[in-house]
């Protein structure tokens, strides 16, 4: 006689998958809030197993012990959902802004009370103080991304993925090579937010050939110009020469589970971690550090700070300053200082010699 799986019960719950799945089956909602819950859950699922530095586990959301939780879970989740899940417009000439990462960690909460309610989380740890770890770290988030500390080798970030031979024969590998490839040059060349490159589509770029793009999908909802070089519009021919869909399609595809459809944030921000975790940069590397990097390139470069603020499509340069410029205001004035600056000796000799 085969044996028969039992339906998963609070009896025989072990992992954030089995309680994931019950908890939904007992929840009363409707079919689309369930489906968005669903979604939500397997992006944590997918963020505590990148957490524990297995991303392959977060890639196949194996299952995650719910004997690994502690209270720093939803903190830290919340976190990596502001970066993996940026708010922006649903569609163009919409006023109405995503709010994906919000209601991402609202299923997650019902998921820590559901498990604490059934006393299933680890020993000391508590639902109320999994929530009040989320408060206590919400000034001090805000207050560091200000001048958040980008690797300054970021781009191997790309140049893993260009350097990563082409399987020859034509496949998924090779269209998961080409893509990545293609998505990172991008968003260094064009300083874009994750969610305003995964918001185009083939036609968008005219499979490579347009040299600037009109973004209409953009955080603050206001339409602004980017460019493409020659190298980034090559890489993007070579990725869609591969492709068997239309035009119509998102630029950036999945070619495993959900083959076909447009790939979401929290995977591009996988890609980008893989690339980081391989090349040994810091591990707060995200797609948002390719942005960063760019634009402070131009400054040092010594392109005007409201013309960056343009590109990235801030309303305020001042906004560019504060977040993106710093770096390059220090660097120039280290070298006013050491330009124009006396050292203690010379200062000595200069007083000895009644200079």
């Amino acid at each position: 006689m085969d044996a028969v799986s039992l339906p998963p019960t609070p009896q025989n719950i072990t992992t954030v998958n089995q309680a994931s799945e019950l908890m939904l089956e007992q929840l009363e909602l409707s079919p689309l809030s369930k489906c968005t819950y669903h979604y939500g859950l397997q992006a944590l699922i997918r963020f505590l197993h990148i957490q524990a530095g297995d991303y392959d586990a977060a890639d196949a959301l194996l299952p995650f012990p719910l004997a690994k939780l502690n209270e720093e879970t939803l903190a830290a989740f919340n976190v990596w959902l502001r970066e993996a899940y940026p708010d922006g417009p649903v569609r163009p000439n919409s006023t109405n802004a995503t709010r994906t990462s919000r209601t991402y960690l609202v299923a997650a909460r019902r998921l820590m009370n559901w498990l604490d309610l059934r006393d299933l989380l680890p020993p000391g740890v508590t639902y109320e103080r999994m929530v009040r770890r989320i408060d206590a770290g919400r000034g001090r988030r805000r207050e560091g991304y200000k001048q958040r500390k980008v690797d300054p080798e970021v781009m191997r970030v790309l140049t893993h993925y260009l350097r990563q031979p082409l399987p020859p024969e034509r496949g998924m590998q090779r269209l998961l090579l080409l893509r990545n490839r293609c998505l990172m040059a991008l968003l260094y060349d064009t300083g874009m937010r994750i969610s305003e490159a995964l918001a185009l589509t083939r036609e968008d770029v005219l499979d490579g050939r347009a040299v600037r793009l009109r973004l209409v999908v953009t955080k603050n909802g206001k339409p602004r110009t980017v460019f493409l070089s020659d190298e980034t519009r090559e890489l993007i021919s070579a990725y869609i020469r591969e492709r068997e869909d239309d035009q119509r399609a998102a630029l950036f595809v999945s070619h495993r589970r959900g083959k076909g459809q447009a790939i979401t944030p929290s995977h591009a921000w996988l890609i980008v971690k893989q690339a980081a975790r391989s090349e040994g940069l810091y591990a707060n590397t995200s797609p948002h550090s390719l942005r960063h990097r760019r634009a402070q390139d131009l400054l040092d470069e010594g392109m005007p700070l409201e013309w960056v603020a343009a590109l990235l499509g801030h309303q305020h340069p001042d906004t560019t300053r504060v977040v993106y410029a710093w770096e390059t205001d220090e660097e120039r004035l280290a070298d006013m200082v050491a330009t124009y600056g006396r050292k203690p000796t010379q200062i000595d000799e200069d007083e000895k010699n009644g200079s």
